[in-house]
């Protein structure tokens, strides 16, 4: 079965919430994107695209988290990238 061409949700990442020491929001965004690679029981490889829910104002000794920025922490090379907010 292949999975071309379709869309799919298959995993879940989740992290601590609230103000922990020593954590930056991009730690938290790579732990959340690590876990649901996990859950969902793919690779690296086997991802195409990545979409980071909304830009959260940065603290003051941090940068912009984006999904490029995301991407690269995670070792991955997808296609599609995209920041959505509602």
């Amino acid at each position: 079965m292949s999975l071309k061409d379709k869309y799919a949700i298959v995993g879940i990442g989740y992290t601590l919430q609230g103000r922990v020491a020593d954590r930056t929001s991009l730690s938290f965004h790579v732990e959340a994107c690590a876990n649901a690679i996990a859950d969902a029981g793919l690779r690296k490889e086997d991802i195409d695209g990545l979409i980071c829910y909304r830009v959260f104002p940065p603290a003051s000794n941090e940068a912009f988290v984006t999904p490029y920025l995301v991407a690269q922490h995670l070792g991955l090379s997808p296609t599609y990238l995209s920041q959505d907010a509602n």
